[in-house]
């Protein structure tokens, strides 16, 4: 059963004076939940995915890929969610800001309770916060939090270290309020994976989690404050993404992804069958390992940023559907985007101009760059997707360049670039979009999505500007920051992203409607399962 179009009122209207913004109580409209007839609720939808992603608990889930973070969401509230449009409001129904953007000053919900029956609280709250800075929570830097104070069972302070423009939406809106009464006896959060440790507040209880299979059942919370959800069980399966478009044309599952652009043609016209096509959020790039003696020069990393078609490789690569990769890293539709960085055309003669710089040449005519003692250049790149670095390989191999691909499964992949151990990367992961501070997490070493790994770049304008963007809270000010980032990204070139591209979402319209959370779920995660889909609205 599909809802109805959202009514919520953003957090912070747009165009509002950033004074009024900072000093006023922002009163929140809260959208009426009718109650559902048990007729109306739909009994099962089961979801595909891939791979087992942990248990589901904010600190056990799997940070190789974003899979499990958001099966947290179906357990776990925060302080504010996002709709298709924006921030809304969730645990908080208000809040004010200091004027120095340094305290912030939640107003929380009444009546809202754990899975256990117990209520929710302002010292919820605060063990919350002061948990994560003993056992951190992977997907949220909580370390921007200096103090939370309890003024009342409904109000809780948050004093932060400094200004945090991505407060709001990467730390109170994704990190997780857990109970104070099941975790504060847990020395070991990471080990604690049994049902017990998955009481939160959100609108699904997990009963039921197979490792072995990658299988995770939830039921709906019949006390969740904004009503009973509308689907009584989700279930994840496991089915290989070769098979997910046939895993839900044969009902085998309600919801799968595919990112072949030929699905939305596939199933038009279908009696139940639809297609939701994300935002380009998506992008494959190859990654220079900066310490490496050959990728960490420049004219390497240009004469391979000349020697690579993008805009032929995007097309090729994603079938049509993708946007060719700025070397600015952030992707065209973005607000923050600035076309105002350095290009790299495709030019194989450039290319070959800088390698010869670096003393590499044909020196016997058989169409590959040797080094002065007559030694081939051959560049290992490490994939988990051969198929799609092949392209790679080839315009690489166009300038002289022997290119080999270093095939391996994509955990290993996470694991030996964050250790440093490779020359070229061929990575493809989520994140690019929601707030602008993902260019510092990415390449400072930050980021919690592994996939994202191994793009760290010590340089210290970058270094200096990233830490000054994230404590800039006039927006204006804070573009021309950003704008600066892209730039010196575009010039050192830490990073050749090669393409944006969507996620395909194949669903069963008679049993919900997946939900498009602009920017991405989170920060900026194209994926469909926002808890919103599941709730009368």
């Amino acid at each position: 059963m599909a809802a109805a179009a959202h009514r919520g009122v953003p957090l912070l209207p747009p165009a509002a004076p950033a004074a009024l913004r900072r000093a006023a109580w922002v009163v929140l409209l809260w959208w009426c939940v009718a109650a559902v007839p048990a007729s109306a609720r739909v009994p099962l939808v089961r979801i595909a995915w891939w791979q087992d992603v942990g248990f589901p608990t904010p600190f056990a889930f799997s940070t190789t890929g974003p899979g499990g973070v958001v099966r947290t969401t179906l357990l776990y509230d925060t302080l504010v969610w996002k709709n298709e449009q924006g921030l809304v409001p969730w645990l908080a129904e208000g809040y004010r800001v200091s004027p120095d953007g340094t305290t912030y000053v939640f107003r929380l919900r009444r009546g809202v309770r754990w899975h256990d029956g117990r209520p929710l609280t302002a010292h919820d709250v605060a063990f919350t916060f002061a948990y994560y800075r003993k056992h951190p929570f992977a997907w949220a830097d909580v370390g921007v939090v200096k103090q939370v104070e309890v003024r009342d069972r409904e109000t809780v302070v948050v004093r932060l270290r400094e200004p945090h423009a991505p407060f709001l939406e990467n730390v109170a809106g994704v990190a997780p309020i857990v109970p104070k009464h099941v975790w504060r006896w847990v020395d070991s959060p990471e080990r604690f994976q049994d049902l017990r440790a998955a009481v939160g507040s959100g609108p699904y209880r997990l009963v039921e989690y197979r490792p072995e299979a990658g299988q995770y059942r939830f039921v709906a919370w019949e006390g969740y404050f904004r009503g009973p959800p509308l689907v009584q069980e989700v279930r994840y399966v496991v089915v290989p993404l070769a098979r997910q478009v046939l895993a839900v044309q044969s009902g085998e599952v309600d919801l799968a992804m595919t990112l072949a652009p030929e699905a939305a043609a596939a199933f038009r016209g279908h009696p139940y069958l639809r297609v939701l096509t994300t935002e380009p959020l998506s992008c494959g790039r190859l990654v220079f390992n900066l310490n490496h003696p050959l990728a960490g020069q420049k004219r390497f990393r240009q004469a391979v940023a000349h020697a690579v078609d993008v805009s032929g490789l995007a097309q090729l690569v994603t079938r049509g559907a993708g946007i060719p990769g700025n070397p600015g890293v952030v992707p065209p539709q973005d607000p923050y985007y600035t076309p105002r960085v350095r290009r790299y055309a495709h030019d194989p003669s450039r290319a070959r101009a800088l390698l010869r710089e670096l003393g590499y040449e044909d020196r016997d005519g058989d169409g590959w760059v040797e080094a002065a003692d007559g030694s081939r250049l051959v560049v290992e790149v490490m994939t988990s997707a051969p198929r799609e670095t092949e392209p790679v390989l080839q315009q690489l191999a166009r300038v002289g360049v022997d290119a080999r691909a270093m095939v391996v499964d994509p955990a290993t992949r996470a694991q030996l670039a964050s250790e440093g151990r490779f020359t070229l990367l061929y990575t493809t992961h989520v994140g690019a979009g929601g707030d602008p501070d993902y260019l510092r997490t990415w390449f400072s070493g930050q980021e919690a999505n592994r996939f994202a790994a191994g793009s760290a770049l010590q340089h210290p304008e970058f270094l200096r500007l990233a830490r000054q963007q994230a404590r800039e809270t006039d927006p204006a000010r804070r573009r021309k920051w950003v704008e600066r980032l892209q730039q010196l990204l575009a010039e050192e070139l830490p990073t050749l992203v090669l393409f944006y591209r969507p996620f395909f979402w194949i669903y069963d319209s008679r049993k919900f409607t997946p939900v498009s959370t602009r920017g991405g779920l989170l920060n900026g995660i194209p994926l469909v399962e926002n808890k919103l889909a599941f709730l009368a609205r």
